[in-house]
């Protein structure tokens, strides 16, 4: 008799699971703000800097909408850059966020989100008077905090604060960083 109670408990769990919405989704951000911090100096004396937190985010993953409260959850892997080019060289920052967000959706058009992420691979990497130079960091866990708003059922603007910081792998290879960062983006769900 137990087992057949856990049989129909799980069947029905995942009946109920089954109902559930699991829909692609990519996405595109553009944020600022973060440290400002100096990579390089070219031969002119100027220096090379970025916005720890700027420019540019592209990514993908799965979005998952219960079917019987008022929650979303999404996993997505992105690509995270800031390119500067000047009359002497190039850097880039890049570096490849793992987010895991959770939504209350229990307004018709707007959800609040909290998420974590493991960011892999923060790098520098800059071809300043033709010397190439490259900074790396340790991989480092992130929070964020976001407001959406639903501009179309599959189409989805974003408000988004992230909390980052990154450590240099080397001690004295590079200042350490902080790379938190304001950034609105667009989701959408196919």
């Amino acid at each position: 008799m137990q087992y057949a109670m856990a049989l129909a408990g799980l069947l029905i769990g995942g009946a109920a699971f089954a109902a559930d919405t699991f829909s692609p989704v990519v996405t595109g951000a553009v944020s600022y703000s973060g440290d400002e911090w100096q990579v390089a100096t070219t031969s002119a004396g100027r220096p090379v800097t970025f916005l720890g937190g700027g420019r540019f985010k592209v990514g993908g993953g799965v979005l998952w909408q219960s079917s019987q409260y008022p929650v979303q959850a999404s996993a997505l892997v992105n690509y995270h850059y800031d390119p500067r080019a000047g009359g002497s060289g190039s850097a880039k920052f890049s570096r490849i966020p793992l987010e895991a967000m959770v939504y209350y959706t229990g307004l018709e058009t707007v959800r609040f989100g909290v998420g974590l992420s493991y960011v892999l691979a923060p790098k520098v990497t800059a071809s300043v008077d033709g010397a190439e130079q490259s900074i790396r960091f340790k991989n480092a866990l992130g929070r964020s905090f976001e407001i959406g708003y639903a501009l179309t059922p599959r189409l989805w603007t974003n408000l988004r604060l992230s909390s980052e910081k990154y450590k240099a792998k080397v001690a004295g290879a590079a200042q350490d960083a902080d790379v938190s960062s304001l950034s609105v983006n667009l989701s959408y769900l196919f």
